[in-house]
């Protein structure tokens, strides 16, 4: 989905963490956890996975090892499992902006605007100036109003076509029914199905073939050979 950076987390290490939560912490949890840090810093990430999964295993509470393991399902494209591990990680130390934003990224290449734009608002709760939320946010509203937009605009067009299909089958043999939904296709640069029922009100007697020649939604079906030869008996 369009202007969308994927802005990659820092890899922490438990190291780093308040000195409560790494207390807590178990000495494999520790070991695993910096052992997955350096793996990634080698490029060796799917073996980086199992050490952080390893990590959480060994201590579910373990924030650090949460967010490593949500960066590294990013990096290998696995977006539904790093989703849900930044959803964790984010439960577990909600004082981290760049979990919000790499989760409301994920989420905008899934089509989840609204999604998306609950997690970059809430990493503006935690910083509020941060440039990349307030970028990130913008765009995620962008794109849901082009979504919306979209969206009405297809519901429009199914419904013209599905009313002027109404009156063909309504009126089957009504050759001004079919030329009526030719033009609804023609309208909508479905040239194929134009053609399709451009040929069928012609064949039930529609007569009117200067209206035709000179017929402004018709016009983007005149460049094509099929309408001279639909006419050419004419």
């Amino acid at each position: 989905m369009r202007n969308r950076r994927n802005i990659a987390a820092v890899l922490a290490t438990t190291l780093f963490l308040a000195g409560t939560v790494a207390l807590a912490a178990s000495n494999e949890t520790i070991k695993r956890n910096n052992f997955g840090a350096e793996l990634v810093k080698q490029g060796r990430l799917d073996e980086a996975i199992v050490e952080f999964q390893s990590a959480v295993q060994a201590d579910p509470r373990n924030a650090a090892a949460q967010l490593n393991l949500a960066v590294t399902y990013d990096r290998l494209g696995r977006a539904d499992e790093a989703i849900v591990a930044y959803k964790k990680a984010a439960e577990l130390d909600p004082g981290k902006a760049t979990t919000f934003n790499n989760l409301g990224v994920l989420y905008a290449k899934k089509g989840l605007s609204d999604d998306a734009i609950q997690a970059f608002e809430q990493g503006l709760k935690v910083e509020p100036t941060n440039p990349t939320l307030q970028k990130n946010l913008e765009t995620a509203k962008q794109n849901l109003e082009t979504a919306k937009k979209n969206r009405d605009l297809l519901q429009e067009r199914e419904t013209r076509i599905a009313e002027a299909r109404k009156q063909v089958e309504a009126r089957p043999k009504d050759a001004r029914a079919a030329y009526s939904l030719a033009r609804v296709y023609a309208s909508l640069d479905m040239q194929e199905q134009a053609f399709e029922w451009l040929g069928k009100a012609l064949q039930l007697g529609f007569d009117d073939i200067r209206f035709v020649r000179e017929d402004p939604v018709l016009a983007g079906l005149r460049g094509d050979p099929r309408f001279a030869k639909l006419l050419e008996s004419r």
